[in-house]
């Protein structure tokens, strides 16, 4: 095999600039640029703001960092990590307790959801937010969870009736259950992703019907079912953090809102290519590659968490 002309491994960054570390004399160096605030997981696992200008090296789930490139994103929840403001409907007896454990940030802010009855329509949260069009869309909705009581975690997103997509997570066997009701709504894609202390990320990617609204429900169970299902449990409890709601086809970091949507803007890491480069392979954090053999001028980074870069 070829001697690599480029090597980018994530490692060294600064304001503007990621380094590589072949060529070692600063010549291979990438250029960096994104306006405005970005979340990463650090080494020792909690999620970390970096500010404008600044790559974000991920640690998620890794024992080495990626770098993390991402699209522009908007999360469309507002009090993405205030549960107990009056922005989320509570029904009946259903109670939120504010700041309660210790967030995936670190922080003390995660909120206690816990159920009164077994009553199926007394037992969750929900809020609504607005779509930036009223017609099918891909877009994703996530949310922080760790367990308190009971076995299991509902939740779902909700357009026009019982057009919707619901979630059933079990704490013990770390399992998420999806489906689709109605008309409209189909299930593209789900994940858990493992936190640590206990936290757990939990996604699903999906279409929707062509209402304006998306409407995300939350339940804690200690049985088996839907947000709106009857169960056993009257004390079942939850802990929940940074709720996200998205439009685009993948789920992204997590972006914090507060009175009003926030949006996180793409990242763009770029070099000119250098003279000789017949091959470019991209490396991802789970191992699969992309091999670029039509070389651009100017190589952008592709979108993803990136593990290396190699040009021969």
């Amino acid at each position: 095999m070829s001697n690599p002309i480029l090597a980018l491994i994530p490692s060294g960054y600064k304001a503007t600039k990621v380094y590589s570390v072949l060529p070692s004399d600063g010549s291979g160096d990438f250029t960096f640029a994104r306006s405005g605030d970005a979340n990463r997981v650090r080494e020792d696992g909690l999620i970390e703001t970096k500010t404008s200008t600044i790559a974000r090296l991920d640690w998620l789930n890794s024992d080495c960092p990626s770098l993390l490139i991402e699209p522009t994103r908007t999360n469309r929840q507002i009090r993405s990590e205030k549960f107990d403001n009056a922005a989320w409907t509570k029904q009946a007896d259903l109670t939120v307790t504010a700041n309660q454990s210790t967030s995936p940030n670190g922080d003390f802010t995660a909120d206690k959801i816990q159920r009164g009855s077994t009553t199926n329509t007394n037992n969750f949260l929900f809020d609504s937010v607005n779509k930036s069009a009223s017609s099918a869309l891909d877009a994703c909705t996530s949310v922080f969870v760790k367990q308190g009581e009971g076995d299991f975690f509902a939740f779902r997103a909700q357009g026009s009736g019982s057009n919707q997509v619901n979630g059933i997570y079990q704490f013990s066997n770390n399992t998420l259950t999806t489906s689709a009701d109605g008309s409209g709504f189909t299930v593209t894609s789900s994940k858990v992703e493992n936190y640590g202390d206990g936290w757990y990320r939990l996604s699903i990617v999906y279409n929707t019907d062509t209402a304006a609204t998306i409407t995300s429900v939350f339940s804690p169970r200690g049985t088996s079912g839907v947000v709106d299902a009857t169960d056993t449990s009257t004390s079942a409890f939850v802990y929940l953090w940074g709720c996200q709601v998205e439009e685009g086809s993948s789920l992204s970091s997590y972006i914090k809102t507060t009175s009003g949507m926030e949006t996180r803007n793409a990242d763009v890491c770029s070099i000119t290519t250098p003279s000789g480069v017949v091959k470019i392979t991209e490396t991802f954090a789970d191992d699969t590659t992309n091999v670029i053999t039509s070389i651009p001028s100017t190589y952008t980074v592709s979108e993803g968490r990136i593990k290396k870069v190699i040009m021969i």
